[in-house]
């Protein structure tokens, strides 16, 4: 594990909680499991949030002289990556995957395998942690191994770079964290040992909204314009190294 990592698990377990939120683009709201949004695929239980949604989006198709990013989240991840364009302009073609879908849900798979088939992409960037809240942590954790093994699948040379999940704050006070962190906690300590043992790196966003209250948007979930840049700067500097920029 390289020292990004460590002083990120470490944090983890020494800082305090989170709150495990679940994310519809702008906003955080949804309603109990109950027997309409609980529904079983071959692959997995499939657990319906209250608004289900996806967005797939990829520029600069034709052109194959640089190589491909492609950002993978929820609705962090959409938000900050203009801001992640701005600093690697010129460097790559950019795509993104971003939805309401968390590590578990099998339908997460095949959307992202979608994407693979029609866009080869050369460096991916991974985020998933803030959907999903009915999902237990066993179930996400293992659910890391099926995913990686499609990117090895359909992405064969593909760098990959793991973002951990980012705090929640209280929106009545912004300066305490939500009562469902423990759940988050272990998903990102869980996500840390996989990402150590099979030597991805680690981007540290955790450590951006657990120091900075004042890049919180009012729902405590999203961040400003400062904290999307801070997150974006982060990605950056881990795809340079990628790229050896």
């Amino acid at each position: 594990m390289n020292d990004e990592s460590i002083v990120m698990k470490k944090k983890i377990v020494l800082q305090g909680g989170w709150l495990m939120a679940l994310i519809v683009l702008f906003s955080c709201n949804t309603g109990q499991v109950t027997n309409e949004n609980v529904r079983e695929k071959e692959q997995g239980l499939v657990i319906l949030e209250r608004i289900e949604w996806t967005n797939m989006w990829v520029e600069d198709t034709g052109v194959d002289s640089l190589p491909r990013l492609l950002l993978i989240g929820d609705s962090h991840v959409h938000q900050y990556y203009p801001f992640v364009k701005k600093e690697l302009q010129g460097l790559v073609t950019f795509g993104r995957y971003t939805g309401s879908k968390c590590l578990g849900n099998p339908y997460l798979l095949d959307e992202i395998r979608l994407f693979l088939q029609q866009y080869p992409c050369d460096i991916i960037v991974f985020n998933n942690g803030l959907h999903g809240r009915e999902y237990p942590d066993s179930v996400y954790a293992a659910a890391l191994p099926a995913v990686f093994r499609l990117f090895r699948e359909e992405a064969p040379e593909a760098k990959v770079i793991w973002v951990n999940t980012t705090p929640v704050r209280n929106r009545e006070n912004m300066e305490e964290f939500g009562p469902f962190t423990d759940h988050v906690k272990a998903r990102n300590i869980m996500a840390a040992v996989f990402m150590e043992k099979h030597g991805i790196p680690v981007v540290d966003n955790w450590a951006v909204g657990y120091d900075h209250p004042e890049y919180y948007s009012p729902d405590g979930v999203h961040f400003n314009d400062e904290g999307k840049t801070a997150e974006a700067r982060n990605v950056a500097e881990a795809v340079r190294k990628v790229l050896g920029k």
